[in-house]
């Protein structure tokens, strides 16, 4: 073609909307398939996703013979629309944040509790085929449920009989009224559970705050009687109306309740749900209050004895906060709820008579606190061990001996009795002491069958050194040391009378110990823990 005919149809601009209109077609499918076909294809994952996320939870849930007919029960009810199963996992899955999160599942294990399952369907494609070379494509979603049993325990909350009125004497001192509960209100408050949630829901009612989430309202100032009014609110039965006569008398003191309670996660919640609790023992949560309010506070009983020709027997007792002031009830970010109990101080303090004088008999104890955390839950139905815990016991110590009274109440500083005047007469004088020590601050599991929790067993992990008998024990290894007119002398035949009558108060002493520490929840050198409920078959996405 001639130069000249190249340059007339450049200058020709004759049918150029027609031209751009058709160099410009493929672009427009492109665009067309973006729009509708890759919007189709999301639209359609998303709505697959939500399915698989539904058979996911329903197989998780189900029977170990059902979880894949669960799953096809769940894709066949959402709808008719080719899904097929393309993968189902049984596995194990690991609440901890420690795993990278990819790798918490994990296919197989001895019992299962998790299933990941992948659906797949096709997508027809309309303008996206003339790119991808086929009439449709397979939309893929994958999703993992884990089976969850939740497990309410309490821990050192052995109130099985009022000794002596003891309990009474001790709840009245921390409450600052008189109390007159029996031995069915104990037993009643010692076996209830209650939901944090729905106490905090209790609790925002109390003082009119229906705006604050659940973390606020524990962050607020309120009354000893708010507090247990709300826990009566949150109880029923017998143990409601056992906290309810206790919330009518006690003394309004101020308290911050979330120094004794974290929420953590939950914090944030405005309401309870019944379908997702958080439960703790019913007196482990009233005890803590009560403490709270009492913290470093000395408190005096005067209790009646029957010790051999003996007086009454007076108790000091403080009782201090849990190690770095942690919370005595906490929920960490995976749902796991860590009960404690605080330190507890006593001196025990006695006159016995005798035909030849006065014995004076002085007990001191510091009690660390213990704390216990659920670290296994199997829901199988073979499984020997449904629950298993993990129990703490810090160091405890027991002596025969006096403390000055700044010594006692400074609770940042170790007890260190000294040997005790236990007979003074005026020629006469005998001094003596003894002293016990447990120091065990690793964990020890516990585990727990489906029989023990029907039953409501009771079991307890001891430190090394201080068992039930501390009194005994204590008289046992007492060294006495007797001056005659002021001469140190060992004389035996004179020290007779201490140890008979040591030996005959230990009993009585060793039940007040025991009584004591019962209500508080503190064990000498022990830690007693029960799981009150266990429930199953509650799956969650994971």
């Amino acid at each position: 073609m001639p130069l000249s005919s190249f340059r007339s149809l450049a200058a020709d601009t004759r049918a150029g909307i027609s031209i751009a209109s058709a160099f410009s077609l493929t672009a427009l499918i492109g665009s067309a398939a973006l729009a509708v076909d890759v919007g189709a294809l999301y639209l359609d994952r998303r709505e697959l996703q939500g399915i698989a996320d539904a058979a996911a939870l329903a197989a998780a849930a189900a029977d170990p013979d059902q979880k894949r007919a669960a799953a096809e029960r769940i894709i066949t009810a959402n709808c008719d629309c080719g899904i097929r199963i393309d993968a189902f996992t049984e596995g194990s899955y690991t609440a901890d944040a420690t795993i990278a999160a990819e790798q918490r599942f994990a296919a197989g294990g001895a019992s299962p509790n998790a299933v990941r399952i992948t659906l797949a369907r096709s997508h027809p494609l309309s303008f996206a085929r003339l790119f991808a070379g086929s009439d449709a494509r397979d939309v893929h979603a994958t999703a993992t449920g884990a089976r969850r049993g939740y497990a309410a325990f309490s821990l050192g909350s052995r109130v099985a009989a009022v000794h002596g009125g003891v309990p009474n004497a001790l709840l009245s001192a921390l409450t600052g009224s008189q109390l007159n509960l029996s031995l069915m209100d104990y037993q009643a408050l010692a076996s209830a559970d209650v939901d944090l949630l729905a106490f905090s829901e209790a609790l925002r009612t109390q003082i009119g705050a229906d705006a604050l989430t659940f973390g606020q309202t524990l962050d607020s100032w309120v009354t000893m009687p708010q507090i247990l009014s709300a826990l009566a609110s949150a109880s029923d039965g017998q143990a409601a109306a056992a906290v309810g006569q206790i919330a009518e008398s006690a003394v309004p003191t101020s308290l911050i309740p979330s120094r004794a309670i974290d929420l953590g996660p939950r914090a944030s919640s405005i309401r309870a749900d019944a379908a997702n609790p958080v439960k703790v023992n019913l007196l482990s949560l009233m005890r803590a209050m009560l403490l709270l309010g009492n913290a470093n506070r000395q408190l005096d009983l005067s209790l009646a004895s029957d010790l051999p020709g003996g007086s009454g027997i007076d108790v000091a007792l403080i009782v201090g906060e849990p190690p770095a002031n942690s919370p005595l009830i906490a929920v960490t970010d995976d749902q796991v709820v860590i009960v404690r109990t605080a330190q507890v101080r006593l001196k025990i303090g006695t006159r016995i008579a005798t035909p030849l004088a006065s014995v004076n008999l002085p007990i001191v104890a510091e009690l660390g606190s213990a704390s216990a955390r659920i670290t296994d839950i199997d829901c199988s139905k073979g499984a020997s061990d449904a629950v298993a815990l993990s129990v703490t016991t810090s160091p405890a110590m027991v002596a025969i001996g006096s403390v000055g009274a700044a010594d006692f109440q400074n609770m940042q500083r170790p007890l260190e009795p000294r040997p005790a005047r236990l007979v003074g007469l005026p020629l006469i004088s005998i001094d003596g002491g003894a002293k016990l020590d447990a120091s065990d601050l690793s964990e020890q599991p516990l585990s727990f069958s489906r029989d023990d929790i029907a039953a409501g067993t009771v079991k307890t992990v001891e430190s090394g050194g201080l068992v039930a008998g501390a009194a005994q024990s204590l008289g046992n290894q007492l060294e006495l040391k007797v001056n005659v007119l002021g001469l140190g002398l060992n004389a035996k035949a004179l020290s007779t009378l201490v140890d008979t009558t040591v030996g005959a108060a230990a009993p009585v002493l060793d039940g007040v110990l025991e009584s004591l520490t019962d209500v508080l929840g503190v064990h000498l050198g022990e830690a007693d823990a029960r799981v009150n409920a266990l429930r199953c078959g509650h799956a969650r996405l994971v």
